[in-house]
């Protein structure tokens, strides 16, 4: 499938807010990379579990109680199909893939995120969202859907709606590293060259290099030069 790690949807959609402050197409090309990370990974010999996509980036994920949750095989095997149709770029019938697998099994929790992710490639953002949220109530343990959803409003502008849900990630997930990313990305988005983003931005470095070219920026010119080109 297309990995998983989102801070942006298509991942980062925050990418083109990045682009359009006059962001290098190398770091755009790099953001748009790491948005395919925004997807959860369906393979029929995976854990029994939704979270092995967010172990290596989540450091606080054990810390959460996460019931373990074998999809049944019907359901699989869609959200396998779903996955074909979406490597090969058709959403709109992978989200209907999607949308059998979890009428089949209500608890698979990679279907579901999933299918957000192909009806935002779509364009059909307003189900996108319905379901990222509803997702953030049943599922909190899970980081990746608040930053799928603050990447999905981040994109479309709604800045400081983006906001409160990355704000909603770092309380429950603060040593998340993509949690962090979003976080300070949307504010530096923003215009908010803060302390608090800074911070934000100096923890997700670890693991994401446009972090460290965020903050390389901000040390050699001040944020009243906007954002590196």
């Amino acid at each position: 499938m297309r990995g998983l790690l989102a801070v942006i949807s298509t991942g980062l959609t925050l990418t083109p807010v990045l682009a359009a402050q006059g962001i290098s197409p190398e770091t755009t090309r790099t953001l748009s990379e790491v948005s395919e990370m925004g997807r959860s990974t369906i393979k029929p010999d995976a854990l029994p579990r939704s979270l092995t996509f967010e172990e290596s980036d989540d450091p606080t994920v054990a810390a959460h109680s996460v019931a373990t949750h074998q999809p049944l095989r019907a359901a699989r095997k869609a959200a396998e199909k779903a996955e074909h149709l979406a490597n090969r770029k058709q959403h709109s019938e992978a989200a209907a893939q999607y949308r059998i697998a979890v009428a089949l099994d209500p608890l698979y929790f990679e279907a579901w995120n999933n299918l957000a992710l192909e009806l935002q490639d779509a364009g059909r953002m307003d189900e996108a969202e319905q379901v990222f949220r509803r997702l953030m109530q049943s599922n909190p343990e899970h980081v990746l859907v608040f930053t799928n959803l603050a990447a999905l409003l981040g994109g479309q502008k709604r800045y400081a709606e983006a906001e409160v849900v990355a704000r909603d990630a770092m309380k429950l997930h603060s040593y998340s590293f993509k949690a962090n990313f979003v976080m300070g990305t949307l504010l530096v988005s923003r215009g908010k060259w803060s302390d608090e983003a800074k911070t934000k931005l100096q923890y997700a470095q670890v693991r994401y290099p446009e972090a460290k070219t965020l903050l390389e920026h901000w040390l050699n010119h001040g944020p009243d030069k906007g954002v590196p080109n």
